[in-house]
């Protein structure tokens, strides 16, 4: 598995993020009054909110200097904390821990690790536990390709180079077997999931451009790690022990 991923991983979130913001718009750049009121505006930087900044310096309460001036270890110590350890990204294969870690910091922990559930059908109760990890192991090719969308689709002809006529027949089958099929598959999936909760929710008049962009780059480089890793897997010598 590939806990070796994270360091990469929060490269992508950090890049994906940007860096500082004070956004007064941004609900997300407002520390919250003891009341429940909007409180004061601090802003967020790499996407840490001013709420998880507060949560994590408790009892002392961050000012707008202290989010300015995050510091990468500080950034490094909340993702893996409060992001990459609860969703199990370590116990991921490599590309989908970035698409269930990039979503789960832009999302939240239960939209993301339910996602990945419904993909592999575990009970989508946003705990990625040994059952979710069960089901991730057991889930087969065909359980994938029903759920692959048009765009998916497209996206997996693309990768195998086969027309975008080849539909999902013994060819297509045939290539995702010759390669790390399985992988390909299930960031493929996830994305197009990732795309609809993106294009329901509330704010996407708004954002929902930003999120499309960021999705496609999560995508294109989960994928890129999935056909890595698949590299590093092929040069890794196979030892049997025997003498």
């Amino acid at each position: 598995m590939t806990g070796q991923n994270f360091d990469a991983c929060l490269d992508f979130v950090r890049t994906a993020e940007g860096g500082y913001s004070d956004d007064p718009k941004d609900a997300g750049n407002w520390l919250p009054d003891d009341k429940g009121g909007r409180g004061t505006l601090i802003g967020s930087c790499h996407g840490v909110s001013a709420a998880l900044l507060a949560a994590w310096m408790k009892p002392a309460v961050p000012t707008a200097e202290d989010m300015r001036t995050l510091d990468l270890a500080t950034f490094d110590a909340i993702a893996r904390s409060r992001f990459w350890n609860p969703l199990g990204c370590s116990a991921l294969p490599a590309g989908l821990d970035l698409m269930v870690f990039d979503f789960g910091w832009n999302c939240g922990l239960y939209p993301s690790a339910s996602l990945l559930q419904r993909m592999v059908g575990a009970t989508p109760d946003g705990q990625i536990g040994p059952r979710s990890l069960a089901a991730l192991a057991s889930v087969t090719m065909e359980d994938l390709l029903s759920q692959l969308d048009p765009d998916g689709l497209s996206i997996l002809h693309e990768r195998l180079g086969l027309p975008p006529s080849s539909g999902i027949g013994p060819e297509v089958r045939r290539a995702l077997a010759r390669r790390d099929g399985m992988g390909l598959l299930m960031v493929l999936v996830l994305s197009g999931m990732q795309t609809r909760d993106y294009r329901a929710k509330v704010g996407f008049r708004r954002w929902g451009r930003g999120w499309l962009a960021r999705t496609r780059r999560r995508t294109e480089t989960a994928l890129a790690m999935v056909s890595a890793a698949a590299v590093r897997e092929a040069a890794t010598p196979s030892w049997t022990g025997q003498a």
